[in-house]
């Protein structure tokens, strides 16, 4: 099939080969890749958290670490004239671009006559970057382009390399078939939302269990409310993305309470009273307080998590 005419049977027909299931672990997202490449010749679509996105994939390769680099633009092994290659570096100066994510999972979304598939990774610190990216380059240097991925520039002999390394276990990256011919509008407010929608389906799940907890189980009380705690951390991090806050620090650094007081600064003044009970009983059930443990408390602090949650989800707009 002729993948820029009939890309979305294609994307359909892999995603049912992978049976709609989330495609985990290195040697089953390699495998993805594979019969992607081989299906599409690498014409489709990636689209980015922010609108940007590239019109192909070159090639891709997991290193030693795990970590998987798509390649957009190569020119290293590419013969040119020495006119070419002024031409060429008037719009691209450097001899390749790409992305590097240690990827987590490929999410298939398949509707009635298409698919796309959305993709995170694991967290990597700026200094885990360095140490990853930094071998054999002359020259070096990180650029926090946004929350969710660093720009790498590095020169290796003569070639400058260009990055952007997927630092977060946000879904950043979209991949589209070349016919669907969606707007990156489209594709970030896809990604978006099902950010959100993984964040809801981890706190129903852990209003579910306190339903059925034994109300003397104080420890596990405990360890129900930090789990929620965590989603609303991972859900501040998003909405920061969203509209676009500055958040200084890594993603695994950046807590609780920072992230409360960045979306403050931009929340109508109704939503402030909320972030801060929110903030109190949940620090009420994260340390050694001495309060008594009250599962009733614990399932009302959990239902205002999902409450601002699901505020949130009905702000995402194309």
């Amino acid at each position: 099939m002729d993948p820029i005419k009939s890309g979305s049977k294609i994307f359909k027909k892999i995603a049912e080969e992978f049976e709609g299931k989330n495609i985990l672990g290195k040697d089953n997202i390699n495998k993805f890749f594979s019969i992607l490449m081989k299906e599409t010749k690498g014409l489709v679509i990636v689209d980015f958290l922010d609108t940007t996105n590239w019109d192909k994939i070159e090639s891709f390769e997991f290193d030693e670490n795990g970590n998987l680099t798509l390649v957009w633009y190569d020119y290293r092994s590419i013969v040119e004239s020495e006119i070419e290659a002024e031409m060429r570096k008037m719009v691209s100066p450097g001899s390749f671009y790409g992305l590097t994510i240690n990827p987590n999972s490929i999410k298939p979304i398949i509707t009635k006559d298409t698919a796309l598939f959305l993709i995170n990774g694991y967290s990597k610190t700026t200094n885990q970057i360095k140490k990853l990216m930094k071998n054999d380059s002359s020259e070096f240097k990180v650029f926090d382009n946004s929350f969710f991925a660093k720009r790498v520039i590095r020169k290796i002999e003569n070639d400058w390399q260009d990055y952007e390394f997927h630092c977060t276990p946000i879904f950043s990256i979209a991949i589209i078939p070349k016919d669907l011919r969606m707007s990156t509008w489209v594709s970030k407010y896809i990604l978006y939302k099902y950010n959100v929608e993984v964040a809801l389906r981890r706190i129903t799940s852990v209003i579910s269990s306190l339903e059925k907890i034994d109300p003397e189980d104080f420890d596990r009380i405990c360890e129900k409310v930090n789990t929620a705690r965590r989603v609303l951390e991972s859900v501040l991090k998003i909405e920061c993305c969203y509209k676009e806050l500055e958040v200084k620090g890594n993603y695994s650094e950046v807590l609780l309470g920072q992230l409360l007081n960045l979306v403050k600064s931009v929340n109508d003044e109704d939503m402030k009273p909320i972030l801060g009970k929110m903030a109190e009983l949940l620090n009420e059930f994260s340390h050694d307080s001495g309060k008594e443990v009250d599962v009733n408390k614990a399932k009302i602090v959990c239902g205002i998590v999902l409450l601002y949650i699901k505020i949130f989800q009905l702000s995402i707009k194309e």
